[in-house]
């Protein structure tokens, strides 16, 4: 049905750009013809001398790339073709309006063939054979103004890495004059003056694809070929929409290994902060520029351009404000890795609202076959996969935000147990409690590595764990260990890679009360706080293996319970109950039975938070792990509501039986962490998802000291096992836990896009770092 709505929306802009073109209105010359170019909020024609301008600072970003062979998608009435074409040796365009298609083969212009053909087809014949007329691979793919008409980032996706794969290595795929979603609402608000409601009906209502760059990013981690990614700001001398709220962004395919550049922040009170950098030998980049069109009296881009005039210099966009700008100098110091910029992006995808729109005719028109009364008001679901727009997914964080603080209500004494969303203020204990934490660890590491390296005495790693006769399995434990103190600055390394202790007051002795109000206040229970005061007080056994920390964790032998008391912690409770929302959120999107499939799901309770959300709804539920003493106790609980099988998240998934394109939903809850190459079972579990299809991960995105010192013993490998995260962004750096940028790079390189990631950075459930990710199948 989406695939049959895709080819809808398509058709639709077919029509409105046949129509517009073969109407003649707005072409001024062959190289100027601005039919359909009007300003948003008054109708009118834009400016011929403004779109000029747009077109020369577009076709200065191409040639700046010095292309020879150009394959444009979407080139219109070939405001860039007549630019662009006596500087190529060859050109291609294509557009969907037969009647420039028409027109501009017409021309009769030298080396330059237009066909007609929608972005996606790129790999069809048509496009192929005018592509052979080039006598090799394009070196430059652009796409300037185009993608607004695309009906979603999937299908944008699929337009790129086609694109990627297509063009020449150290060619470029431009894609320029981009709306960037961040700026929807700012831009409807000055639409709609003095009305709130207007101004977001106006947002969600847009029939064009905006996206920000770190959806861009996500795309592009995702191809088959190494890209990086340069954000080039709009440096139009007037201010209207088309230099507020655009930019465009150069995809380097395969480019060569360039120095890194140095970054310098931006100084306003610098009488010439420019022209330093201008003297500088090495690659540059100024960064935290505020945008005199948002902030009056600041640079804009259009004055930073002028100021840049004689050097190789660029204005660039921020990837994280939109407000603010940057400059690069030389200009190839903008290519940025991927990685630098994925994260959560918050697109609006016109195919939800277009799907909507349509299910609502379709509803209407088959109540009225039937003779059936039509309702007055008709809404339509969409899957929540693919089609998310800005708005629905602000909607979702924030009501999926709420749901995990109401479940906090009734564990906080400062909530006082009433059945509302607790707030910011009454957790603002808990970085103070995460600090005390940390602060018990490194104190309680210091002193242990202080037997072996006391002040005054350096000593090789090697050395350190020869004295305290460290088992070969937990090696790495130590050598993370030590990486951490030295970050610290409690150990100091010197050049030869020998450490010592710095003095400190690590001889400090923790009383327990400090240990027992911090687990306190973070939720955990009184025995967690007799593990990790056991444990501690144990480290040199349990390095010799003379001790298991499972006896520890489980003194009594009963593993559940055990596992049990950690369930319920202030991180936990909230991302279960944010979960099982979001379980409840899909279930109410798709047609009955929801397919979930759980991996790693261990002692139960991000089962029991998921099953919860669901209710009553019907749902076919795989409860899966790597052992058969979790599933057999799954079952005891569960009994018949649930299926159960073993997989293991560090083999393919499908080989092991699991169905492939099957699941609407995987949970992965703490369990990526264990993968020994976390971007590997990604994908695996991408193979699991239908279309659209979510994967709902929670996971800490940082170390825990005292996890660090204490639960990471379960983690040691057995003789001749490989370590966790040799290959993935780990490193083999012996860290256990992802950070927040890695995570989302390694499902974006999955083909899974990031769509929500909760709790908020700036909120005091951020400081336990464990999150919760969802991600929907590209």
């Amino acid at each position: 049905m989406l695939g049959d709505l895709v080819a809808e929306h398509l058709e639709h802009w077919g029509e409105v750009y046949d129509w517009t073109y073969s109407s003649g209105q707005g072409a001024h010359r062959p190289d100027l013809d601005l039919s359909g170019w009007r300003a948003t909020d008054t109708g009118r024609p834009l400016p011929a001398g403004h779109m000029a301008e747009w077109a020369d600072r577009t076709t200065e970003l191409v040639l700046r790339h010095q292309p020879s062979h150009l394959l444009e998608l979407g080139c219109g009435t070939g405001m860039l073709l007549h630019r662009l074409h006596p500087r190529l040796k060859g050109y291609v365009g294509t557009d969907i309006a037969e009647h420039v298609v028409t027109r501009l083969n017409g021309l009769g212009l030298d080396g330059v063939t237009v066909v007609r053909a929608a972005a996606h087809e790129i790999n069809g014949s048509t496009v192929r054979t005018a592509v052979a007329r080039l006598g090799g691979r394009p070196d430059c793919v652009l796409l300037n103004s185009v993608t607004q008409c695309f009906p979603s980032v999937e299908y944008l996706a699929a337009v790129l890495h086609d694109a990627i794969d297509l063009v020449a290595p150290g060619g470029t795929v431009v894609v320029g004059d981009v709306r960037h979603s961040g700026l929807l609402d700012e831009h409807c608000r000055l639409l709609e003056p003095g009305s709130a409601d207007r101004a977001a009906q106006r947002a969600v209502a847009d029939t064009e694809l905006l996206f920000d760059p770190a959806t861009l990013a996500v795309v592009v981690a995702s191809a088959s070929r190494r890209v990086t990614i340069s954000l080039f700001a709009k440096t139009l001398t007037i201010d209207t929409e088309l230099n507020r709220y655009r930019f465009d962004a150069v995809l380097h395919v395969e480019p060569p290994d360039d120095p890194p550049a140095t970054l310098q922040l931006w100084d306003p009170f610098r009488l010439d902060p420019l022209a330093q950098l201008a003297e500088s030998a090495r690659p540059v980049r100024l960064v935290g520029i505020p945008n005199g069109l948002f902030e009056p009296g600041a640079p804009t881009g259009a004055s930073l351009r002028a100021a840049l005039a004689g050097t190789e210099g660029a204005v660039l966009l921020d990837p994280d404000d939109p407000k603010r700008l940057q400059v690069a100098i030389p200009a190839a110091a903008a290519a940025t890795p991927p990685d630098a910029l994925v994260g959560v992006g918050r697109p609006h995808e016109p195919l939800g609202a277009f799907a909507r729109a349509r299910l609502a005719e379709v509803a209407r028109r088959e109540l009225r076959r039937a003779e059936l009364p039509i309702p007055a008001e008709l809404t339509a679901q969409i899957p929540s996969g693919p089609a998310h727009d800005a708005v629905s997914v602000t909607h979702e964080a924030v009501n999926t935000d709420q749901a995990g603080r109401l479940a906090l209500a009734g564990m906080i004494p400062a909530a006082k147990r009433t059945p509302e969303p607790v707030p910011d203020a009454v957790l603002a204990h808990l970085p103070q409690a995460v600090r005390r934490f940390d602060e018990i660890a490194l104190r309680a590491l210091t002193r242990l590595v202080a037997d072996a390296a006391p002040p005054g005495r350096l000593q090789t790693a090697e050395q350190i764990m020869a004295t305290l006769g460290v088992a070969s399995r937990h090696e790495w434990i130590v050598r993370r260990w030590l990486e951490v103190l030295t970050t610290e600055g409690l150990v100091r390394r010197d050049p030869g890679g020998r450490f010592g202790v710095v003095a400190t007051d690590a001889s400090v002795q923790d009383d327990e009360a400090s240990l027992d109000r911090a687990c306190a206040e973070l939720g955990y229970p009184e025995q967690m706080a007799t593990f990790f005061r056991t444990a501690l007080a144990r480290l040199p056994e349990l390095l010799r293996d003379e001790i298991m920390a499972q006896a520890l964790l489980f003194p009594d032998g009963d593993l559940l319970t055990s596992l049990s008391k950690d369930q319920n912690n202030v991180s936990n409770t909230y991302l279960n109950a944010a979960m099982g929302h979001l379980m409840a959120r899909a279930a109410a999107t798709r047609a009955e039975p929801l397919r979930v499939v759980e991996l790693g799901g261990g002692a139960g309770g991000s089962t029991a938070a998921a099953l919860d959300g669901l209710g009553d709804t019907k749902a076919d539920y795989l409860f899966t792990d790597v052992s058969r003493f979790f599933t057999m106790a799954a079952e005891d609980r569960f009994g018949d509501r649930l299926r159960y099988a073993l997989l293991d998240i560090n083999a393919d998934l499908v080989t092991q039986g699991a169905v492939r394109g099957a699941a609407d939903v995987v949970i992965a809850a703490n369990v990526l962490h264990c993968a020994r190459h976390a971007g590997r079972s990604l994908r695996w579990i991408r193979e699991l998802l239908a279309p659209g299809g979510l994967v709902v991960v929670t996971e800490a995105i940082r170390e825990h000291y005292l996890v660090l010192a204490t639960m990471q013993f379960l983690l040691s490998p057995r003789e001749g096992e490989p370590h966790l995260g040799v290959g993935d962004r780990r490193g083999g750096t012996g860290r256990v836990f992802l950070t927040g940028r890695e995570l989302p790079a390694e499902l974006a390189d999955a083909g899974l896009r990031p769509i929500l990631e909760l709790p908020r950075a700036d909120s005091p459930l951020a400081s336990p770092a464990q999150h919760l990710f969802v991600a929907a199948r590209l």
